[in-house]
């Protein structure tokens, strides 16, 4: 079973087997990650062979197929891309990726894939990812839309966000126990005043409230409602 993560590709090697159009699409994405990455194919696209000229991506000039070459670029590589139409060097690759535990991404066989390249966006500091897992990118293109319009829409959230962060620097600088610290989250979130001003855009004023009422959860001058706690460190 798959789950969600975001994970820190900064210098992490990816090997991308196709030098078409989704290869080109895949490596790019990855070089914007901070990756460093290698495109295998025996044609490249325009664009890949400009970014090889400026030195952001090696090009290995080489057939699929070659099963010694996959063997000594999979063994160095934390993920290996199959970007071409074939299914057949699917086999191989997962064959070879297992026994160095190297990560796969299949962008031809959405079902088999180990590692999924979602549709994603971020807008004011949210970021999201959004996948049917193969049943349809049109869809997916169409929700990751939708959620788009929706926090264009909603600016409450947008506040809400810039206090409730403010909150967590604040009590971070202020070496307030990560226990407690979770706890204040919810309970200050959930603090009526509070949640006036965001609502209102009034966010330097919620940010001030809620840095008083650390003070005073801290000091013990309030009494925190374990009720509102949802998760516990």
């Amino acid at each position: 079973m798959r789950i969600p993560l975001y994970i820190e590709f900064e210098d992490k090697k990816v090997l991308v087997i196709g030098g078409g159009g989704v290869g080109t699409v895949r490596a790019k994405k990855f070089l914007e990650a901070g990756a460093k990455v290698r495109v295998l194919s025996l044609e490249f696209s325009e664009e890949l062979r400009k970014l090889a000229k400026e030195g952001k991506v090696e090009l290995i000039e080489g057939d699929a197929f070659d099963e010694e070459l996959l063997e000594n670029l999979i063994s160095d590589s934390d993920l290996v891309v199959v970007a071409i139409p074939s299914l057949k060097v699917n086999d191989i690759v997962w064959k070879i990726a297992k026994k160095h535990k190297t990560l796969v991404n299949l962008a031809n066989d959405a079902e088999r894939t180990e590692v999924v390249v979602p549709f994603e966006d971020e807008f004011e500091g949210i970021r999201f990812a959004v996948t049917t897992e193969g049943k349809s990118g049109i869809v997916a293109r169409k929700v990751k839309e939708a959620f788009r319009k929706l926090l264009e829409e909603d600016e409450e959230i947008i506040f809400f966000l810039k206090a409730m962060e403010h909150l967590k620097r604040f009590m971070k600088s202020h070496n307030v126990p990560v226990q407690l610290r979770m706890k204040l989250y919810f309970v200050i979130s959930a603090d009526k005043e509070f949640r006036r001003l965001v609502k209102e855009g009034k966010v330097d004023e919620a940010q001030n409230l809620a840095e008083k009422l650390v003070e005073e959860y801290v000091s013990g001058k309030r009494k925190i409602d374990e009720s509102l706690v949802k998760i516990r460190f």
